[in-house]
């Protein structure tokens, strides 16, 4: 039997439900009995991250997070992935019995950067730039030279869009951004720094569209089907 991964999702919910899609729907087994064993968590209620860390009360977001991981864990789950790249911040304020069975996209982003090697347009919140999620990380001098952040009005832009894809909705809109937006950067594929981000990756990916991009949950939906998370 093969191990149990956690998906802490609901944040927002539409993102984290695509993940699990995304899991199984690329080369699936020819026996559903050899497919990875995942169980989500989602949990629309947990407060917005953003609003969160603007109003300097990011307390019911760590509450909601360590309840969270602590489900999964008690139901067998031996890694657990947040299915919210701003919530990534709190990472190191979980119990560290926690904290070390959750796997940081930020770190999976950190790692495709140093090996791509190419510029990249950052499509993040508002939320995790205030954190400095990733200008702050470690490995940010390491990838700086090959990442490019959005002016003050392309980001407005960036979080409206993120909004729209929590609601169903803006796709479309933010896969002209994007193809309108890298060529202005000089990049030459964007980071999916949001995991709202992963509704428009995999729509690029069903409509075969060319819109390049780093999106951390398909790696790790990659690595979940390998075995190897």
């Amino acid at each position: 039997m093969t191990a149990l991964t956690g998906i802490v999702g609901g944040m927002g919910p539409l993102a984290s439900a695509e993940l699990l899609r995304t899991i199984y729907r690329q080369d699936p087994p020819r026996r559903e009995q050899a497919a990875p064993r995942v169980l989500l968590w989602s949990d629309p209620a947990v407060v917005d991250r953003t609003e969160a860390i603007e109003r300097g009360a990011v307390e019911p977001v760590l509450a909601a997070l360590t309840g969270s991981i602590c489900a999964l864990v008690e139901a067998g789950a031996e890694r657990i992935v947040i299915a919210c790249v701003t919530a990534h911040h709190l990472l190191d304020r979980l119990p560290a019995h926690l904290a070390r069975r959750c796997v940081s996209l930020i770190d999976v982003i950190c790692d495709e950067l140093a090996h791509r090697r190419t510029r990249h347009l950052l499509v993040c919140t508002k939320g995790a730039l205030l954190t400095e999620l990733f200008t702050g990380h470690e490995r940010w001098p390491d990838i700086a030279c090959h990442v490019v952040l959005p002016d003050e009005t392309d980001q407005k832009r960036v979080h409206e869009l993120i909004y729209l894809l929590k609601q169903n909705r803006g796709v479309d809109e933010a896969i002209e951004f994007l193809r309108a937006a890298l060529p202005r950067y000089g990049a030459d594929a964007f980071v999916a720094g949001c995991t709202e981000l992963h509704l428009v990756t995999a729509e690029v990916e069903r409509r075969a569209t060319v819109l390049s991009g780093l999106d951390p949950l398909t790696v790790v939906a990659e690595r979940i089907r390998e075995g190897v998370l």
